[in-house]
């Protein structure tokens, strides 16, 4: 019986240790919520804190959901940007053509999108070409900081993709 409730302890046990494993977390940092949602969002953070994050520190990443409800919420809670600029300067050198790329990124304890790396590109833009595109459509993107009992965290452990075509043509 002891040999039983010894190996039920070790499953459960290791159930709660691996449950919080947290994976990717795909986020669009392209797409900003409205003034009435961020205010939502900026009441409802501190009562979800813990429900949807795992940290380590001053880092934090996005638990992951098999709800998807749960995770749409989470990730409308704290990686859904409050600013995304209409506009920016494409880099003079950006390839033509259609590419694909998928990315990781962070949200810095200030809010900002930081530590672009590109995992994946097909397409017209190698690695070098998407991570420059990147940083420059996302360089005035921000983040409401999430603040919890007083203290800055950071989002780490974010990823996206982006489907675009860079060709420019002429039309009549």
């Amino acid at each position: 019986m002891k040999k039983i409730t010894y190996v039920l302890s070790l499953i459960f046990i290791s159930y709660f240790n691996f449950s919080e494993e947290t994976q990717p977390v795909a986020c669009d940092p392209m797409i900003p919520m409205t003034e009435s949602i961020l205010s939502a969002v900026l009441k409802h953070r501190d009562s979800a804190f813990n429900t949807c994050l795992s940290c380590q520190g001053p880092s934090c990443s996005l638990k992951s959901w098999d709800d998807s409800k749960t995770l749409a919420v989470c990730k409308r809670l704290f990686c859904t940007p409050s600013f995304v600029s209409p506009g920016f300067e494409t880099p003079a050198d950006t390839p033509s053509g259609k590419s694909s790329f998928t990315y990781s990124y962070n949200i810095s304890k200030e809010g900002s999108l930081v530590n672009i790396e590109v995992l994946k590109a097909e397409g017209a833009f190698k690695k070098r070409d998407a991570k420059k595109f990147l940083k420059a459509r996302t360089r005035k993107t921000k983040f409401e900081p999430v603040i919890y009992k007083n203290e800055p965290y950071e989002i780490v452990n974010l990823t996206s993709n982006m489907v675009l075509n860079t060709r420019w043509e002429d039309r009549d």
